[in-house]
């Protein structure tokens, strides 16, 4: 009898989680491949990855462990990234992975902040920065405040 109602127990939280994992999972705004979607003013703009222009950038990014690491590759600082979609004024920024991850950068250290293209995904790199935590990888939201 005890075993019976263990098993129910399980079986109605396994239940419960596939449920609530299936309303996250719908609810996500979904990006196509290869794409950001950038939201300013709570509106809503998909962009292709591929109309960006791109540089050559280098710098240092802190790991958990507190540990530097160089990075370098194609990628785009947040200001410029910005300017190409025609924002010229924000406070704060929001980046947000697929897996709905995120990190704010301020307006006043974005000149810090860059995006690494990394096999066809943006990467958040806040160069010099000891937060590790706002290193965000598969971007696909940039909502700007």
């Amino acid at each position: 009898m005890k075993n019976r109602k263990l098993i129910a127990a399980a079986a109605l939280l396994l239940m419960l989680v596939l449920l609530f994992s299936w309303l996250h999972l719908s609810s996500r705004e979904q990006v196509e491949e290869q794409c950001v979607q950038l939201i300013v003013d709570g509106k809503s703009d998909e962009r292709n990855l591929s109309a960006f222009r791109y540089e050559q950038i280098s710098g240092v990014r802190v790991n958990g462990k507190g540990e530097e690491i160089p990075v370098s590759g194609q990628g785009i600082s947040l200001p410029d990234l910005l300017k190409q979609c025609g924002v010229s004024t924000y406070q704060r920024v929001c980046v947000v992975s697929d897996d709905s991850y995120s990190a704010e950068v301020h307006a006043d250290e974005a000149e810090n902040a860059h995006f690494l293209l990394e096999e066809g995904t943006l990467r958040l790199i806040v160069f010099g920065d000891s937060n590790s935590k706002r290193s965000v990888s598969d971007v696909k939201q940039i909502i700007v405040e």
